[in-house]
């Protein structure tokens, strides 16, 4: 084998490694965007049935007058219903909602409505999200909003 032919190969790896890299981190903090994600998990088990959301702002703007909304319905009332203020969240920062709890038999099906409204630069983003509840266990989903 050629040692010189590997060194050149070995080096066409490493320059095309850092520059993967280095666009991942340009991306990831130098490009204005507004990302917003929320994570939602819903529980089932013997002391109840409960919703813990977080929401995160992967951009590199900052939002704020953060309000999330959260609504559990059955097919004809509403169970259980939450609004909360986190406020602003800075690039990168995340927050964790509080838990919603709410009472039913585990059998049965139900809807969760999750109402998220903030300010960017963009103006006034109204985010609804809404998600079917059905069968014993947990559930996850997760949202993204993203705009340059």
């Amino acid at each position: 084998m050629n040692s010189v032919e590997q060194r050149k190969v070995i080096a066409k790896f490493a320059v095309i490694i850092v520059a993967v890299l280095l666009i991942l981190l340009c991306y990831s903090y130098f490009l204005p965007r507004t990302e917003v994600e929320i994570d939602t998990v819903y529980h089932s088990s013997y002391s109840g049935l409960f919703v813990q959301s977080k929401v995160s702002n992967a951009g590199t703007k900052e939002i704020t007058d953060l309000k999330v909304k959260l609504a559990v319905w059955n097919s004809t009332e509403l169970l259980q219903s939450e609004t909360h203020y986190p406020g602003v969240l800075s690039p990168k920062q995340s927050v964790k909602l509080p838990v919603l709890i709410f009472d039913g038999p585990h059998a049965d099906s139900y809807e969760l409505i999750i109402s998220m409204e903030f300010n960017s630069e963009e103006g006034k983003q109204i985010l609804n999200y809404n998600y079917k509840i059905a069968d014993y266990g947990n559930l996850a989903w997760h949202d993204q909003y993203f705009s340059f």
